[in-house]
C-alpha cells in the first residue's frame, strides 16, 4: 500500500490498473516471504526482481539488507523505483539481457511479469529464459510465477499451446530450475491467479513448503 503523496502521483499513470491501485495489499508478498524465503539470508544479497510493480518484493528484501535492481517498460513504473532508491534499468523484460545488471545476482523473483507465449518461435524462448537464468551464479535462487497467458491476436492450437509450456518448462529446468503447479487455491494464496493457459511455479534453491507435497510436478 502507497502512502507518499509523490508515490501515489507517479504511479496513477501506470499502464496497469492493478499496479496504479495505492491501496492495493502487500499480503500476498507476505506470504511468500513466510512460505519460501524465511530462511534465505538477504543481507548482502544482490537481486534482480523483474517486473516490480509497486516494489513491494523490493522494500522488503531491502529491509532485510539485498540490494535490489529493477527491469520495467513502464515508464511509471520505472520513476517510482527510482524515487524510492532503487536502480531500476528502463527496458523490455522481452529483451533482458545479462548485460543491463552488475551480474552475478544471489537471487531473482518475478510474480507474474513473463509469459511463454511472447515467443512463438522455440529458440527466442530459451534465449529468453538463458538471460534471465545466467544472471545468478552458481548458488543463486529463484522464485518464477510466469504469467502464461495466450495473446487473443495470437491464435495457437492447443497442441501448440502445450508445446510451448512444456518448452517453458524444460528451459528452467535445465538451469536446475524445479517447477510444480498450483492450484487454484494456491494461485489465489500467492496473488498469482488469471485467465492462463497453466499456473506454473518454478524455483531455485528455494524448498517448498509443505503444502506443497501433492502438487504435480512440472
Amino acid at each position: 500500500m502507497l502512502t507518499d503523496p509523490k508515490e501515489i502521483q507517479i504511479i496513477s499513470g501506470a499502464r496497469s490498473k492493478t499496479v496504479r491501485d495505492p491501496k492495493r495489499s502487500r499480503e500476498h508478498f507476505e506470504r511468500i516471504f513466510s512460505d519460501f524465503l524465511a530462511d534465505v539470508r538477504f543481507d548482502g544479497m544482490r537481486l534482480l526482481d523483474v517486473g516490480p510493480g509497486q516494489y513491494d518484493f523490493g522494500e522488503m528484501a531491502r529491509a532485510r539488507g539485498a540490494k535490489v535492481f529493477g527491469i520495467d517498460k513502464d515508464p511509471a513504473v520505472v520513476a517510482l523505483g527510482r524515487y524510492k532508491g532503487f536502480s531500476v534499468v528502463s527496458g523490455d523484460i522481452r529483451k533482458i539481457a545479462r548485460d543491463q545488471f552488475p551480474c552475478p545476482m544471489d537471487g531473482v523473483f518475478c510474480k507474474y511479469s513473463i509469459n511463454a507465449f511472447w515467443f512463438v518461435d522455440d529458440a527466442a524462448l530459451q534465449v529468453h529464459i538463458d538471460e534471465i537464468c545466467s544472471m545468478l551464479h552458481a548458488d543463486g535462487w529463484g522464485w518464477i510465477a510466469p504469467w502464461n497467458g495466450v495473446p487473443k491476436n495470437t491464435p495457437l492450437d492447443q497442441d501448440r499451446i502445450q508445446d510451448i509450456l512444456i518448452r517453458q518448462v524444460a528451459g528452467f529446468r535445465c538451469h536446475g530450475f524445479e517447477g510444480v503447479e498450483l492450484t487454484q487455491e494456491q494461485s489465489l494464496y500467492y496473488g498469482v491467479h488469471g485467465l492462463t493457459a497453466n499456473r506454473p511455479l518454478f524455483t531455485r534453491n528455494l524448498v517448498l513448503p509443505e503444502r506443497f507435497n501433492d502438487n504435480p510436478g512440472l
